[in-house]
């Protein structure tokens, strides 16, 4: 797909979800690193292998998902993808927020996404759930833009805005709906980076000066599509390691067990979230 995605090619993933699923999603979730168990609520109408969907880049790494789940959650009509894929599996950016496009297309006004970040900031914990309220993006900033390349004007502005890309009304959703349900839920901003290697000490203190409050490898290629397409995005990372301390050397399977064991209290807080959604 080079630099961009072919409109194309994304209309013809959109049909083929379209035809095979007959329902069309007002919710899309994205589960990050360990968290494919996010579906378990779902009452599911068709599910699909990400494989089959013409485009769909699919994911290569352990701990994510290969299908893409449609039914019904807290009365409303919800797609869940079970994994996502990366910038240092070789995937270009637009291909990263591939997905995104297609859920545009099939009518998603709302999109979850979540992830496993590393803590940088002191008082978080393993485990801890953060709500995501800004970002920084280190790819971004380089150059590494989902949006390079093709610009059709019903994909949405060609210099889209970035301040409140975290929609604040969910946000307000989320807080709600974490005190309904008994969770604490830190709030920061989440800085991305390319990997696939851990950042050192050194950086990590760098970027927790900068006002970052966790780091992970994903997540913002996804959000800057949502914003130009319209759609309102939440943002939820769970803390899987911590990087004030100087001696943390995470694993890939330390950061899955981490947050395989909080995927229980998001589930609760995602399907709350979902029903008050289904109240307004």
């Amino acid at each position: 797909m080079g630099e961009g995605i072919r409109p194309e090619a994304v209309q013809q993933a959109a049909e083929f979800v379209r035809e095979r699923v007959g329902l069309a999603p007002r919710v899309a979730i994205i589960a990050g690193s360990g968290l494919g168990a996010l579906d378990a609520d779902l009452a599911p109408v068709a599910t699909l292998d990400l494989a089959e969907i013409p485009g769909w880049p699919v994911p290569t790494v352990e701990g994510h998902g290969r299908e893409l789940r449609v039914g019904w959650l807290g009365g409303l009509p919800v797609a869940v993808q079970t994994g996502r894929v990366h910038l240092y599996e070789g995937f270009s950016p637009a291909e990263v927020a591939f997905n995104v496009r297609v859920f545009g297309l099939l009518g998603v006004r709302e999109l979850i996404v979540t992830n496993a970040a590393g803590g940088l900031n002191p008082e978080f914990q393993v485990g801890d759930l953060m709500l995501i309220t800004d970002h920084i993006s280190f790819p971004g900033l380089a150059g590494l833009s989902p949006l390079r390349g093709p610009a059709p004007p019903d994909w949405g502005p060609r210099f889209p805005a970035m301040a409140g890309a975290y929609s604040p009304r969910l946000q307000a959703l989320a807080r709600r709906a974490a005190a309904e349900v008994g969770l604490t839920l830190r709030e920061g901003v989440y800085v991305m980076v390319g990997g696939p290697s851990y950042e050192t000490p050194a950086e990590a203190r760098l970027l927790r000066m900068l006002g970052g409050d966790a780091v992970g490898m994903s997540t913002a290629p996804e959000v800057v599509v949502a914003r130009q397409m319209g759609l309102e995005v939440l943002g939820i990372s769970c803390i899987s390691n911590v990087w004030f301390r100087t001696d943390a050397e995470p694993t890939h399977g330390e950061v899955l067990a981490a947050v395989r064991a909080a995927v229980p209290r998001l589930r609760r807080l995602i399907s709350r979230l979902i029903e008050l959604l289904n109240e307004r």
